[in-house]
């Protein structure tokens, strides 16, 4: 007899009768692992096999919440999201008619619909999809609108069913090496069609700016941080710029790995062997990453009091089994080596079972970087290209902290699946950010100078602006120079170890009161870069004793990176008409995003007063291969003048 039909008999009594049914409408696949497992568990105890039968069970079942079954497409996802939006719609539409009817104010009216939104997640077992609380950004009216909205039912459903069926997978035993890598086959082939289905819809608009250059919005992505290339040689940038400065300072490198205590690993190896590991105690990867960054908290913040200023990078990556461990590119100063050591151990070993066994050997590990060697670029660029593209890592095994992972293309169906793709399955089923900066500059503030026309620059302006912008045409125009200047740029951002609120060049940002789907606030706009530093200046003294030295004042400059305003449409012809009806009749004159208030008669402001200069952007982007600023559409190399990997213009 079949388990489903043995616990619907009462075979395990009131409960798996209860259950029995529940199996019964699980995929095929998922019946058959759960009774493989449930006779194994039994052949040890009987009693912890009927209560891992039952608590796999229920896990299982949570994947259905919403009605979705749990081998639902993506089809079925976004048809009970929209049956879901349409009767929330209905009924607080109900609900808002009744109130009205009575009197009552529109805020009474929110009130009562969030109520009645709450309730009916309740009663649907749902109420963790309830927004946030916590997030003050969002209102009350907003999360109402939300329930009404098929769009926002699609994503959170599809985050919903990804999750929790992958982690029933690993419960099962669906995810290891020698199952599914990283992520189970059936998750893999579901996030390629997501990735097929997303490019179709890149390649079918069309956006044009406002100076007539029409691109597909594939192409656009294809010059920015989308661009798998572009991302992994700008990280490899930032490591070898960091390189630089660590020689530059006599810092010493380390390559420091952390891992997850046993209970957060589904498996375990026996004999060379994967095995179900008996300690697990049902942690997503999402869970144990959490784990990870709340102990690295910890860690930080140990070392801040200690006056450790280490910076590097921090790679996320996934072992066998989906559990992620950390791999962290650390500079600081020699002697600080030991205390490194053991603030790092400390947490991430000393404070939780570090006894168990394979914990010394496997939960943390040190490695110098050594010069002779190799450079630190060396080190980690397997991990990065790993955890990206695949670029480099050829077919070959390695092995990294006991694990045994296999760089080769294997088949889903009949879809080629490398293990980069892998990767990214994971990552973003789980939500696990792959790579953090640790201290340095913001690269936020270097990729917006990329934006901003060199001509803007003038002999007056702060001096760390000057410098920061050398930088970057110190990278463009000389070859092979791009680590030279992320060094040198965050030497004119006051070093690695300056605070972010000490940086003198900061994003300028500005609230433009518009409101987005759900009627909140929008964030406000990055629309260039503000500097401040110290200008030299001569006055009146200098006319009457011109052997003065200059005298100094305060000045801070605002500038206008160069943006162009798109419109989209789908297909040329389209598109081309929203740009003519948007764009029609503009002036040529830039739109100042500042207030239009009265200037203050320079006679009675003091000279030694600071001064705030605003640099309007040029609209004329700047092609820095050739050092040579251009706004003719009809240029051969026009795409990559405008929007290629080194400029980063044209955002």
């Amino acid at each position: 007899m079949k388990l489903a039909a043995y616990m619907s008999r009462g075979g395990l009594g009131v409960e798996g009768a209860r259950l029995g049914p529940v199996l019964e409408q699980m995929p095929k696949p998922w019946q058959d692992r759960i009774e493989k497992q449930w006779r194994i568990d039994s052949g040890t105890s009987w009693q912890s096999g009927v209560m891992g039968l039952l608590r796999r069970v229920a896990q299982l079942s949570d994947s259905a919440r919403g009605g979705i079954p749990q081998d639902a497409s993506d089809v079925e996802i976004s048809e009970v999201a929209d049956k879901t939006a349409a009767d929330f719609s209905r009924r607080l539409e109900t609900v808002g008619t009744l109130m009205a009817g009575r009197g009552a104010s529109e805020a009474a009216i929110v009130r009562m619909k969030a109520f009645c939104c709450r309730e009916l997640l309740r009663r649907r077992g749902m109420l963790d999809m309830w927004p946030s609380e916590k997030n003050k950004k969002l209102t009350r009216a907003g999360r109402v609108r939300r329930m009404e909205c098929a769009r926002w039912w699609r994503r959170t459903f599809r985050k919903l069913h990804a999750r929790t069926v992958e982690a029933c997978n690993i419960e099962l035993g669906m995810v290891h090496r020698e199952a599914g890598l990283y992520a189970s086959d059936d998750r893999v082939q579901a996030r390629a069609g997501q990735n097929q289905r997303n490019k179709n819809i890149l390649d079918s608009i069309v956006a044009v700016n406002d100076r007539g250059h029409d691109y597909t919005l594939a192409m656009l992505a294809s010059k920015g941080m989308a661009n798998k290339t572009i991302r992994r040689q700008e990280l490899l940038t930032r490591v070898a710029g960091f390189e630089l400065i660590s020689k530059d300072c006599g810092h010493v490198g380390y390559m420091v790995t952390m891992t997850c205590p046993s209970r957060f690993h589904a498996r375990t190896t026996v004999d060379g062997r994967s095995v179900e590991n008996k300690k697990f105690c049902g942690a997503t990867p999402n869970e144990a990453q959490q784990y990870l960054s709340k102990q690295w908290s910890k860690c930080r913040s140990a070392a801040a009091r200690r006056g450790m200023d280490w910076y590097g990078f921090r790679i996320a990556e996934p072992q066998h089994d989906a559990t992620p461990h950390w791999h962290c590119l650390l500079f600081f100063p020699a002697d600080k080596v030991e205390a490194m050591k053991y603030l790092v151990s400390r947490y991430f070993l000393l404070n939780d079972s570090p006894n168990e066994p394979g914990a010394q050997k496997h939960r943390v590990d040190f490695e110098r970087i050594d010069p002779a060697k190799g450079s630190a670029v060396g080190y980690v660029i397997k991990y990065i290209a790993k955890n990206i593209d695949g670029h480099g890592v050829g077919e070959h095994h390695s092995k990294e902290n006991g694990e045994t992972y296999v760089a080769d293309v294997d088949l889903v169906g009949d879809v080629q699946i490398t293990p980069s793709q892998r990767v990214e399955t994971w990552a973003s089923t789980w939500r696990i950010r792959q790579f953090q900066q640790i201290g340095g500059a913001p690269v936020g503030v270097w990729r917006e100078l990329r934006r901003v026309h060199p001509d803007q620059m003038q002999a007056d302006a702060p001096a760390p602006l000057i410098a920061a912008m050398s930088a970057i045409n110190v990278g463009k125009v000389e070859p092979g120079a791009q680590s030279v200047a992320w060094s040198k740029y965050n030497r004119a951002q006051g070093g690695v170890s300056c605070k972010r609120d000490d940086r003198p060049i900061k994003l300028h940002k500005v609230e433009t009161g518009e409101c987005g789907r759900y009627g909140e606030a929008m964030g406000a706009k990055v629309l260039g870069i503000v500097a401040s530093g110290v200008q030299l200046f001569k006055n009146h003294i200098h006319a009457m004793d011109p052997a003065a030295k200059p005298f100094q004042r305060l000045a801070m400059w605002t500038v206008e990176s160069e943006r162009a305003e798109w419109a989209t449409g789908l297909g040329i012809d389209a598109a081309m008409q929203a740009a003519e009806s948007a764009f029609s009749g503009r002036a040529t004159a830039p739109w100042i995003h500042v207030n239009n208030c009265t200037r203050p008669d320079p006679a009675t402001v003091s000279s030694f007063a600071p001064v705030h200069e605003f640099k309007p952007k040029k609209r004329q982007f700047f092609d820095w291969t050739t050092a040579t600023g251009t706004d003719s559409p009809d240029q051969e190399d026009e795409e990559n003048e405008i929007y290629s990997g080194t400029s980063g213009q044209g955002g």
